[in-house]
């Protein structure tokens, strides 16, 4: 492949992670979830929750995972931070935040995310994020005090 090809695979990719969490980060989940490939792969190495799986396959399965989710929750408005690029064009990791409310109880939501995404045909086909499950289980915790 040639640099100038790599480079325009390279910014596609970038392109359509941004606009993946543009989208989920707008409570958008159809349209974030078209950017899945059918047999997408999502796993949490550190799961959030202990009710939660590790690993979720397929567009439709995490489209429904991640609404009823994020649900109860402001729009999450994600903030990227940083992107590194691998040596295979086809693979990025990106450092993101969150800046949200909790709905039941109102409370301030913030985390950072670190996600691998490898893309296959312009969407995402595998995507591992590792999360701060303290400040989840914090936050939920606040549901039950009000």
């Amino acid at each position: 492949m040639s640099q100038r090809a790599e480079r325009t695979l390279r910014d596609a990719n970038r392109a359509v992670m941004t606009e993946l969490l543009l989208r989920l980060g707008s409570q958008d989940f159809s349209g974030a979830c078209s950017l899945l490939s059918e047999d997408v792969l999502c796993d949490w190495p550190f799961p959030p929750m202990s009710t939660m799986p590790s690993a979720i396959r397929g567009r439709g399965e995490m489209e429904a995972f991640l609404s009823q989710g994020m649900s109860a929750f402001d729009p999450y408005r994600y903030e990227i931070t940083d992107v590194f690029e691998l040596l295979e064009p086809t693979r990025l990791i990106a450092e993101y935040q969150s800046n949200s409310r909790y709905i039941p109880s109102g409370a301030p939501y913030r985390n950072h995310y670190l996600g691998i995404f490898e893309f296959k045909d312009g969407l995402v086909c595998y995507w591992r994020e590792y999360i701060n499950p303290v400040v989840i289980s914090e936050v939920l915790a606040t549901a039950d005090q009000g």
